[in-house]
């Protein structure tokens, strides 16, 4: 009999959020390359039960099936939150949408989640609030965090956003084996969306277009999808150096630089 190659699980936290937005459509296009994908919605940079609402309109809109894709409710974990439609627009997810969708993947309680867990590895998008409530009652995933600055100027309060959501979360995750990809090793300029040609009706290529877009109305040089350029090491480790960072904080950060020669992304 033929073994069969066992596919890995992940769970996907996201404080749905342009670059979540974008981030969860990279990997939907990609869901036959896992077992499993467990969507946890998040507060952070909207409201959690707008961070709801919008994966359930990501999963709604995507077109394709969606049989090993579950959602994860959040919402018995207190969680930050805060609100920016200069960045992700009115519904925190560049207004493309209708904000009437079919509800057409399966929603499960957080404690049944966590009881359920295996071997999933952990993506975290978003404030770590919930990812720390995770590695505090299943400790043993492979981690990858989207956060966190070493010398670029900080975007929120003295921090990068999702470090200052929750810093005493952020501190507790970095200290478990992780990657991270953080404001540095993002602003690349191969990883500026703005010099990548999006053209296509993909959700995706939705999704970038509006980022450069508000980026471009907000008078920035670049545009970096932070969440997008960090789930391509889930994908493509091997265009990635990681070295170990000190931030000013007093945490250490296994930092993934993307130095492959290519675009990050390739629409084509």
């Amino acid at each position: 009999m033929e073994n069969k190659i066992s596919k890995p699980k992940i769970a996907l936290l996201c404080d749905y959020g342009l670059d979540d937005a974008a981030a969860t459509a990279f990997i939907l296009e990609r869901r036959y390359m896992f077992d499993k994908i467990s969507i946890l919605p998040i507060a952070g940079n909207m409201p959690l039960s707008v961070s709801m609402h919008n994966a359930k309109r990501i999963l709604s809109n995507f077109g394709g099936p969606l049989e090993n894709v579950v959602l994860v409710d959040t919402s018995s974990i207190s969680q930050p939150e805060e609100n920016l439609p200069e960045i992700h627009g009115k519904d925190g997810m560049g207004d493309i949408f209708s904000p009437v969708y079919e509800d057409i993947v399966n929603t499960v309680k957080y404690d049944s989640f966590i009881d359920s867990l295996t071997d999933e590895i952990i993506v975290s998008l978003g404030p770590c609030t919930v990812t720390k409530d995770i590695l505090e009652r299943s400790p043993d995933h492979k981690l990858i965090i989207m956060g966190g600055n070493i010398s670029e100027e900080p975007n929120y309060k003295g921090y990068e956003f999702n470090h200052g959501m929750d810093p005493d979360a952020f501190s507790y995750c970095v200290k478990h084996p992780h990657v991270i990809l953080t404001l540095d090793s993002c602003r690349n300029p191969l990883c500026d969306f703005s010099k990548i040609e999006a053209n296509g009706n993909s959700l995706l290529e939705k999704f970038t277009r509006k980022a450069v877009l508000l980026s471009e109305r907000r008078n920035r040089p670049a545009c970096y999808i932070y969440d997008l350029i960090a789930v391509q090491y889930l994908f493509f480790p091997e265009r990635f150096e990681c070295e170990i960072k000190n931030d000013s904080f007093g945490n250490s950060l296994n930092t993934a630089f993307y130095t492959a020669k290519n675009p990050i992304v390739n629409f084509r």
